[in-house]
């Protein structure tokens, strides 16, 4: 049986010369902005485990994503 993690919604305040420059890079990559802001969360997870570990699994149990909204299925 495989089951699907639930994505999780999180509301980001971007000043606006921050979000313009990252829609302006989006569109330069041929990528949504929400895909961009993916790829660089993925990447600091990536660069934090090169430098300091992997994070495991039961590192994880403790953290509390109750403020973010599931997204529907």
């Amino acid at each position: 049986m495989i089951t699907l993690k639930k994505n999780k919604i999180l509301k980001l305040r971007l000043n606006e010369d921050i979000a313009k420059k990252l829609a302006y890079v989006a569109e330069s990559e041929g990528v949504s902005l929400q895909n961009l802001i993916v790829l660089m969360a993925r990447q600091k997870i990536q660069y934090f485990e090169r430098v300091k570990g992997n994070i495991k699994p039961n590192m994880l149990q403790s953290v509390d994503l109750t403020e973010f909204e599931s997204e529907e299925e």
